[in-house]
């Protein structure tokens, strides 16, 4: 059909990337405080001269398995430019949401690992309860528990 638009069809988000100060450490943070396993990782490279890791849920094996299923962080070494003071509503890609199951139970646990709060508890957009908190490096994250899950 001549003047149509090529369409492509998008099967979900595969990873969101993080340029981190020291990959390794922020890794080691996802482990301990979301229990997130290292899926895959790269040899050193150029910029820092360290690895990249795509992370994402526990318990998916053989690896191939959690690389196509999607839903990973990719820890990447920073450049050497300066790192901006970011705020929830800045320009560009804000945060990275993690859903699940048990929400009290997972913010208890944040709290338990001195994990740094950044809001209170809101009602999501679409639905169920989200809070916002800092990584292991500052970066914007939150936990969020659907409407449907264990409305309250």
């Amino acid at each position: 059909m001549a003047g149509a638009i090529a369409q492509i069809h998008v099967e979900g988000l595969d990873h969101t990337a993080i340029a981190a100060d020291n990959t390794a450490e922020l890794v080691a943070w996802y482990q301990r405080v979301l229990g997130l396993a290292i899926v895959a990782k790269k040899a050193p490279d150029k910029p820092g001269g360290q690895e990249t890791y795509l992370i994402g849920p526990a318990g998916q094996s053989p690896p191939e398995e959690s690389i196509a299923s999607g839903m990973m962080l990719e820890i990447m070494p920073r450049n050497d430019n300066p790192r901006p003071l970011r705020h929830s509503h800045d320009a560009g890609i804000s945060h990275v949401a993690w859903k699940v199951a048990d929400f009290d139970a997972a913010l208890n646990h944040l709290q338990n690992m001195n994990v740094q709060l950044l809001s209170a508890v809101i009602t999501a957009v679409g639905g169920g309860r989200i809070i916002s908190f800092a990584d292991g490096e500052g970066n914007l994250t939150q936990i969020v528990e659907r409407a449907g899950r264990a409305e309250r």
